[in-house]
């Protein structure tokens, strides 16, 4: 079956050759299309499955390239309701949710004071919204709701253990839980609008939280960055753009150009936070939240108590993806003693292979988010293989580790070593401490489906 035209050479093409191509392209190019002439109009309203493949499968599943995405040929008619869900087709999903198809499954980072804040975004099936939640380590509730009943398991999880190579150094055991916050931190509706502001407020919460979102200005990638300026996210972790990370006005009276909605929706109409005039184009992978404490009818009367602001950044995939040649590369929980367990990059840059850094994600009040927790200057300089009955054979390599004062004060690097137990477990030997610490890996693309995040 050919798609019968006599002017242009594309629509001479066979249906399904046709289709195979529009499959390649993005949705935003799938609505250009479809508005160039009745028979694509036709062709692209009939055939759900392109909208599928180009359009929805990027939006609804997790974009870590590490999670291989099913051929068309293997998704079921049954996986392919499953995807639309709760929408009767995937061209009225994406239509539904277009101004916010820039906000795909994935991982997120933001600045709250010293202690950070990770998130996690990802298509809801059951409500057809998209939605993030702040994403917690933490041991298991439902052990430490009956505590005296499961004493013996409570004990066990928080145990130390000697370590046979010398019995002073203590081995913490570590068994973390990832859990998401009970209800989503940001949600976007097929009804959710912005207002006049360019502010999208969210549901306020069970104990009188209201949260506001919108869009951060993006500084200009020409811009020099010089190491005391204050942008988030941190310039020790790569990203496509950048914003201020302090404002003396809450960000408030900000002319941002909205480009998002230009683009996602496009739209030609004046989009800027002040009508007609002209400002700083916003960023797509970094927005702000505005929190503040409200009552019941207050907000009528002004009363606003203790806003705050927080930046949050996207991770981008490729930073928590390892390879054949960064193999520590990625999302990582570690046990910070009485600080509980914090997330950590495992950083590998493409330029050294070699070279791990571990940034704190989630931080403390010694050492904050963004910072540096450890470094290895050599990955392949192993100074010994463990034969001790706790890691058999792991690798263990020199490092230096990262201590200061509370606030931060007199940071300093000490010798430390790292064990690399495998590719999904490593232990922190801080010499100075005695105390070996432990760190997991996270499993991205189980998280971002729903299972528990740990390997």
């Amino acid at each position: 079956m050919t798609v019968a035209s006599n002017s242009c050479p594309l629509l001479q093409l066979p249906t399904e050759l046709l289709a195979h191509i529009l499959k390649k392209v993005d949705g935003q190019s799938l609505i250009a299309v479809s508005e160039t002439c009745h028979l694509l109009h036709a062709l692209l309203k009939l055939r759900d499955d392109i909208w599928r493949d180009a359009a929805v499968e990027p939006l609804v599943r997790p974009s870590s390239s590490s999670l291989e995405k099913s051929s068309p040929s293997t998704i079921t008619d049954d996986d392919s309701r499953s995807l639309c869900a709760p929408y009767t087709s995937h061209r009225e999903l994406y239509l539904k949710l277009l101004p916010f198809t820039w906000f795909t499954p994935g991982i997120w980072h933001g600045n709250r004071d010293l202690h950070g804040s990770v998130y996690v975004s990802r298509y809801n099936r059951s409500t057809g919204h998209l939605e993030a939640y702040e994403l917690y380590c933490g041991y298991d509730r439902q052990s430490a709701a009956s505590f005296t009943a499961n004493l013996a398991a409570i004990a066990s999880t928080l145990a130390q253990t000697e370590w046979s190579v010398n019995p002073a150094v203590l081995i913490q055991n570590f068994n973390p839980s990832l859990q998401l916050s009970v209800t989503p931190v940001l949600k976007f509706t097929p009804t959710t609008t912005y207002d006049k502001q360019f502010e999208i407020e969210q549901p306020r919460s069970p104990r009188g939280m209201t949260t506001s979102f919108f869009h951060a200005a993006r500084l200009s990638p020409d811009r020099v960055f010089y190491s005391q300026m204050s942008v988030w996210p941190p310039q020790r972790i790569p990203a496509p753009e950048r914003t201020r990370n302090e404002s003396p006005t809450g960000f408030r009276g900000q002319v941002v150009v909205n480009n998002i909605i230009n683009k996602y929706t496009n739209s030609s109409s004046s989009s800027s936070s002040s009508s007609g005039s002209k400002g700083a184009v916003c960023c797509e992978h970094i927005f702000r939240l505005r929190r503040w404490i409200s009552f019941v009818h207050a907000d009528a009367y002004g009363v606003i108590m203790g806003e705050r602001v927080e930046t949050v950044a996207r991770l981008q995939p490729e930073l928590y993806t390892p390879d054949a040649e960064h193999s520590l590369r990625g999302l990582w929980v570690g046990d910070y003693d009485s600080h509980g367990g914090e997330f950590i990059l495992f950083h590998q840059d493409e330029s050294d292979k070699n070279r791990l850094e571990a940034i704190k994600l989630t931080g403390d009040a010694n050492v904050p988010r963004g910072e540096v927790t450890f470094v290895v200057d050599d990955l392949s300089h192993v100074e010994r293989v463990a034969t001790e009955p706790e890691w058999p054979g792991a690798r263990i390599v020199a490092a230096r580790g990262h201590t200061a004062m509370l606030n931060f004060v007199n940071g300093t690097f000490s010798p430390t070593q790292l064990i690399i137990v495998n590719e999904n477990l490593v232990a922190h030997y801080w010499i100075n401490l005695y105390r070996i610490m432990m760190y997991r890996r996270v499993n991205v693309d189980d998280l971002l489906a729903g299972g528990s995040g740990l390997v």
